[in-house]
């Protein structure tokens, strides 16, 4: 019997952890402005939360919950009389929850939890990101072969191409099975990058084909969409709404968290007093008891929010200092990934994850997206961040020597002496990521400049 009620105990406070967490997932992506409506709308579902400088009801109405539904019906068929007709404006769904209605009817029950979560993590092109993939599978406990199963299947449902890794993937994706041979082949990178440079003559004469086929391929090429998110999230362009500051008092740099508008919350002092009323029904104090449980969670899940986004800010910023002290310049950005970050906060990688992928920060030189402050490790020992690798090899080339440009090996070698141990190879990589020419195409560029 005692082993019985120990596992009884077990069993509750896990259920109660579980709603805790649930609370905080759901608050942490959110907005400033989307906060501001969920707690509007926990205001509106829970009686037993209240705002701290409103005067509440000395006897608010409790209904018995067998007058609960003809209550709804007579309530809604008054209110429906006195709105205005531009009071009734249709309810237009959050992206990710009109995504989700497009793909989850196509997925099995089992499957249904990693497509929402593949919803989740895309970035606001549409795109899944191969780490973004890896902790999907480490959150839900699969295989990332299964959530790569899943991504793909993902991609094959219209409008095609969510989750594809790139543009290219993604345009892949869109293609017909009766799509000519040539449109497929057009669709791998060293052939955009002619495309894109038009070099018509050039490309028509790498595939094998004249110039009226090219014509046709493009034209198909040219309906089809690289950014399948952009079909959803058509309020990326709208003004970026931060809420994360960074300020700088007496040469320190400090982050807040904007909470200014959102109201002072409380739980309900008539429902607490429920509990402590001798003379109060078991079934009335059983349901003042949930409620109160339930505005507890909201109350400790809207605090772990704000306390988890500054915390991860402040890391951060201690993290790339150099950046922020020595002019805001991308080759002070140091390596940092989201292991390090959510080791020092004291969260899984998955919330880091989640806070980087969707927030902004405002600084005194402008609104940096927080993953910009994530830059790749390069370098032998992954030392040196692929930003400031990138700055160096973009100073190099706009001081080089304008009748001998450094090849991409002088360029390693100059980094070397400089402490950057990267190959050739990377040298080129990251020139070519910057659109920058080889030594060939800058030294005749340079001849006409002088001509």
């Amino acid at each position: 019997m005692k082993n019985k009620n120990q596992l009884n105990l077990r069993h509750q406070q896990t259920l109660r952890l579980a709603n805790q967490v649930r609370f905080f997932l759901e608050l942490l992506p959110l907005t400033h402005l989307e906060l501001k409506e969920k707690i509007e709308e926990a205001l509106e579902e829970n009686p037993a939360l209240e705002i701290k400088n409103e005067e509440p009801e000395e006897n608010p109405e409790i209904l018995p919950s067998s007058q609960g539904d003809e209550f709804s019906e007579f309530y809604y068929e008054e209110d429906e009389e006195k709105l205005p007709p531009e009071a009734l404006v249709p309810y237009e769904p959050e992206p990710r929850e009109m995504i989700k209605k497009v793909l989850l009817p196509n997925f099995q029950e089992e499957e249904k939890s990693i497509v929402e979560a593949i919803v989740d993590y895309l970035d606001p092109k549409g795109f899944l990101d191969e780490e973004s993939s890896r902790l999907i599978a480490r959150e839900l406990g699969v295989s990332e072969e299964k959530v790569e199963e899943i991504r793909k299947k993902v991609m094959k449902i219209p409008p095609y191409g969510l989750g594809a890794r790139d543009p290219i993937e993604a345009m892949q994706a869109q293609l017909s099975p009766d799509s000519p041979p040539l449109v497929k082949e057009l669709l791998n990178r060293d052939n955009l990058e002619l495309l894109k440079a038009r070099k018509y003559e050039e490309l028509a004469s790498r595939l094998g084909c004249s110039m009226q086929d090219l014509k046709e391929a493009l034209a198909e090429v040219k309906g089809l969409n690289p950014f399948p998110g952009s079909y959803f999230f058509r309020r990326a362009a709208e003004p970026i709404l931060v809420d994360m500051y960074l300020v700088e008092e007496n040469g320190d740099l400090r982050v807040k968290v904007e909470d200014g508008e959102l109201p002072p919350l409380r739980i309900s002092p008539f429902y607490l007093k429920i509990l402590e009323d001798p003379s109060a029904p078991e079934d009335l104090k059983k349901y003042a008891r949930a409620k109160i449980r339930a505005a507890q969670w909201f109350l400790s899940a809207l605090s772990k929010r704000k306390e988890t986004l500054r915390k991860t800010a402040e890391y951060i910023v201690q993290r790339q200092r150099d950046f922020f002290k020595k002019g805001y310049n991308p080759e002070y950005l140091k390596p940092l990934n989201l292991r390090d970050v959510a080791s020092a906060v004291g969260v899984h990688e998955s919330t880091v994850s989640r806070i980087v992928s969707s927030r902004f920060i405002s600084t005194p030189r402008g609104t940096y997206r927080l993953k910009f402050f994530f830059p790749a490790p390069s370098g032998k020992n992954g030392e040196v961040s692929s930003a400031r690798i990138q700055a160096v090899i973009k100073k190099l080339i706009e001081n080089e020597p304008k009748d001998s440009p450094y090849s991409d090996e002088e360029l390693a070698e100059l980094l070397k002496r400089r402490g950057i141990n990267i190959s050739r190879r990377t040298v080129a990589k990251y020139r070519k990521e910057m659109g920058i020419e080889n030594a060939g195409k800058r030294k005749r560029k340079y001849s006409l400049e002088v001509l």
